[in-house]
């Protein structure tokens, strides 16, 4: 039986049984290829080969390096799959649950927003390509108790369908599209969950509403950003029972933003830092720290920073239990060489007569008086330092806790940064406060980067993952430089899944010079070992990849220049195909992008050691191909290994006397 689109050189491989990487194999930190050649070696791939090191000397030479770096953790969760880049033709007829985020409708007045604007092309963009939608929101009956949009589901289902000139159906009682009549449900017609707020299931991410919420739907589309940083059952929970979870036309643009806050690209950098409560927020001034050329403290974070410069503070200002925390971050700054600023006088209210205001100066006496906002003095100090510098982040009230029409140096504030972005400068807003300041004489021009809710912000500078995010399909989010990964970038491309040591394709690409071989592997030390390992090889036909090929593999593959004959997978952990496991390997999503890309007559080779692994990936392969992909061969479970080369967990089943099940699918 021919079951491969290639020829090997040889079945026997006498380095088969000896072939192991040693502990603390040598790394070629010198070797061209492994850096990558030119193309490589400004990627920043997710396998961090150039931070490999040679000795414990340039260990601690790079720890020292980096001994300031803004985030300690990989933020490659935050590349996700978008809904733009979802094959259209694989929404008509599949119903889609879209979270919507509320603030932007009720928010809504006079022209649309462009966030809206966005948020509401989600919609229309799943209506033009035939799919079935049904939006789950939230709203605060008790904060929008005078808008009549909220007063019922029915109501905000009206509003909905003049925004967007389709029909908006309500749907009472528990959210759950099975229990909508899909004869009901015309073509362009949209349905509307009620309130989620309505169900403690919702903010308790109860698996049971996560599942009711998800039922029927096959797609999950998140457009609520401002949640992101919630554990919520229609952000999180509903995630687990989709084949797919995407982002949001809004919500990929504001993740694009928020990613721009700590990209130091555009120096120098400042940071103009307000509001109040040091200690919750000390893990992101710290990252901002790290992050920026210069910090500018306004608002009651001021008197921290001036207490730690040792000056004297009222002590009714004082945070004391975070004297610490000012003290690390003042040092930290010293470190790095790069100025901390604070105010130089005060908008102060006489107490008593809040009708008398005057300025004091910030070190001088304070009593009778209670801070207001930034003083003349201040903002003039401001507007002359900003000009040197090409980025400014504003972030928190500039003042002390009183009522907004005080906020008389906000507002200022906001017109010296309005002639900051006309000279060019990159002007972030961050905050109910920092957007309002802006909007009063612009009406949020379009050069500004502005995020209305500040805590989704605040939760990612403190370096912690947002669950919103994260629970969403994930994308490869560099793009292979194939020219410089593999000799020939043209020649049939083998993907294996799941490549563990690397063994299995390490043998098959010695084996077949005439293919090339891409391993993906989610964990990444095996991949560091992998890439250590072929270093110094010079026919450049294999590479490996660390990431979760489940949700990246139609990103990574898809751009490969030549054609894709053959993906293996063997002998994944049983575990990991169990239903309610949701990162399993073999899911519709992986599925579909692998027959998507296989070329004709290609092929699909499946291996376990366990039958019942394997007749599951079987059958949901022949489910899910939509006969596009058949069983080549007589069809039985233990064929032959057509390879001549077995991978290492193969090699231990075989040696312990175990049978080896497996089979070949091919595509028509």
């Amino acid at each position: 039986m021919k079951a491969s689109n290639f020829q090997l050189r040889s079945s026997r491989l006498p380095w088969l049984e000896s072939w192991l990487l040693p502990p603390g194999f040598p790394v070629a930190m010198n070797s061209s290829y492994f850096l990558g050649g030119q193309g490589l070696s400004t990627l920043k791939f997710r396998v961090r080969c150039s931070q490999l090191q040679l000795s414990t000397n340039s260990v601690h030479n790079k720890k020292e390096k980096e001994k300031y770096s803004c985030f300690d953790q990989s933020t490659s969760y935050l590349h996700v799959q978008c809904l733009r880049d979802f094959p259209t033709e694989k929404l008509s007829g599949e119903v889609v649950v879209v979270r919507l985020d509320s603030s932007l409708i009720l928010g809504h007045l006079g022209p649309c927003t462009s966030s809206l604007e966005r948020a509401l092309l989600t919609i229309k963009y799943l209506c033009k390509a035939r799919a079935k939608v049904a939006i789950a929101t939230s709203w605060d009956t008790i904060l929008q108790y005078d808008n009549p949009v909220t007063e019922s589901v029915a109501s905000f289902a009206e509003y909905m369908s003049s925004l967007l000139q389709v029909e908006v159906i309500p749907v009472d009682g528990a959210p759950s599209s099975t229990s909508f009549k899909q004869e009901e449900w015309a073509q362009n017609s949209i349905i509307l969950f009620e309130n989620l707020l309505n169900f403690t299931g919702e903010v308790a991410n109860c698996k049971d509403f996560s599942q009711k919420l998800a039922s029927g739907a096959m797609i999950f589309v998140n457009d609520s950003f401002s949640l992101s940083h919630k554990i919520l059952a229609s952000t999180v929970g509903i995630t687990c029972f989709c084949y797919a979870s995407l982002a949001g036309f809004h919500f990929e643009e504001e993740l694009m933003k928020l990613i721009k806050i700590t990209d130091s690209t555009r120096r120098p950098y400042i940071a103009i830092i307000g509001g109040s409560n040091f200690l919750r927020k000390a893990p992101a001034l710290q990252t901002l720290t790290c992050l920026c050329d210069g910090l500018f403290f306004v608002g009651k974070l001021s008197f921290q920073i001036m207490n730690g410069f040792g000056m004297t503070v009222p002590s009714q200002f004082i945070e004391r239990n975070a004297v610490k925390e000012v003290l690390q971050i003042i040092q930290v700054a010293r470190d790095r060489n790069i100025p901390i600023y604070y105010p130089t006088d005060l908008w102060c209210l006489k107490n008593g007569d809040s009708e008398i205001s005057g300025v004091i100066n910030s070190t001088g006496q304070l009593a009778g008086w209670t801070p207001a906002d930034i003083g003349p003095s201040t903002l003039e100090k401001i507007s002359s330092i900003i000009t040197s510098y090409k980025k400014i982040l504003w972030i928190g009230p500039t003042n002390y806790g009183l009522t907004e029409k005080n906020s008389v140096g906000g507002t200022q504030l906001g017109e010296i940064l309005e002639s900051a972005s006309s000279d060019g400068c990159d002007v972030i807003l961050v905050g109910d406060a920092a957007c309002k300041a802006v909007k009063r004489k612009t009406d949020s021009s379009p050069q500004y980067t502005e995020f209305q809710k500040s805590t989704v912000v605040w939760e990612f500078l403190k370096g912690r993952i947002l669950p919103g995010i994260a629970a969403l399909d994930k994308c490869y989010p560099y793009r292979i430089p194939w020219s410089t990964v593999f000799c020939e970038p043209t020649l049939p491309l083998v993907v294996d899944i799941g490549s563990g040591n690397g063994l299995f394709l390490f043998q098959m690409a010695k084996s077949c010079e005439s293919s090339n071989f891409l391993g993906f592997e989610m964990n990444e030390k095996l991949v560091i070992r992998c890439l250590q390992g072929m270093a110094s090889d010079e026919k450049r036909n294999l590479y490996f990849v660390s990431t979760n090929a489940t949700s990246t593999f139609r990103s990574i593959v898809s751009s490969y220049p030549g054609r894709l004959t053959l993906v293996t997978i063997q002998c994944p952990n049983p575990d990991f195909n169990k239903e309610q496991n949701r990162w399993r390997m073999v899911r519709r999503m992986l599925i579909e992008a692998i027959v998507d890309l296989l070329h004709t007559n290609g092929q699909v080779y499946l291996q376990s050691d366990v039958e019942s692994v394997l007749l599951v990936m079987k059958e949901q392969f022949l489910s899910y191909s939509k006969g596009q992909l058949v069983t080549d061969g007589d069809g039985g479970n233990c064929i032959d290994n057509p390879f001549g080369v077995v991978s290492d967990w193969e090699r231990h089943v075989l040696a312990r006397g175990a049978p080896m099940y497996r089979a070949m699918l091919k595509k028509m």
